[in-house]
């Protein structure tokens, strides 16, 4: 259990920072949005560039805050298939889930940036035509290797839970303080 806590507390500052920017990413887009209602309703004036600045605002924020989410569990999984599990095929379902999770992260990572890279070659813009397509869709292949990360953190985390799976039926189960919900040592 000494180990799970180091891991978790190695990344304690990505988690934070990830989580302030995906804030800050919001607080961008609440306050663009507020300003072009403010512009175009007061002044009757519209800037296409502020709607996109807080669409992508958004995107950026959802893609940087992917890796904290599945450190928490919360990310998408098959919850009706782990309610009927118990003990160890728990943590191998667990631990298979963490594997497909990062074989996914890391294909859509390199499709992602193959993509990213081919708008910047061919200098596609945006709607506004004053950014380059390139920029919004760079937070794609960031939250594709940040998910890749947080993934691999998980399998590392899964692996040594199923290591060190205690199998008599008279010790208590110690539910785990390392942020990630549902895991039994």
């Amino acid at each position: 259990m000494e180990k799970l806590q180091k891991l978790d507390s190695a990344t304690k500052h990505l988690d934070r920072g990830l989580e302030a920017a995906a804030l800050i990413c919001l607080v961008i887009s609440v306050l663009g949005a507020i300003i072009n209602v403010f512009l175009r309703y007061v002044l009757d004036m519209s800037y296409q560039i502020i709607e996109e600045i807080c669409r992508y605002a958004i995107i950026y924020g959802a893609f940087l805050y992917v890796g904290p989410l599945i450190k928490k569990g919360d990310h998408l999984k098959m919850d009706i298939l782990q309610g009927f599990l118990k003990g160890k095929s728990k943590s191998i379902n667990n631990l298979l889930i963490s594997i497909l999770l990062f074989a996914a992260f890391v294909y859509l990572s390199w499709a992602c940036i193959i993509w990213s890279l081919s708008l910047l070659s061919l200098n596609v813009m945006t709607v506004s035509g004053i950014m380059l397509m390139f920029i919004p869709a760079l937070a794609i292949p960031i939250g594709m290797l940040l998910g890749s990360l947080y993934a691999f953190i998980q399998i590392i985390h899964d692996v040594y839970i199923l290591r060190y799976y205690k199998t008599t039926e008279d010790e208590t189960s110690i539910k785990m303080e390392t942020g990630s919900s549902n895991q039994l040592v």
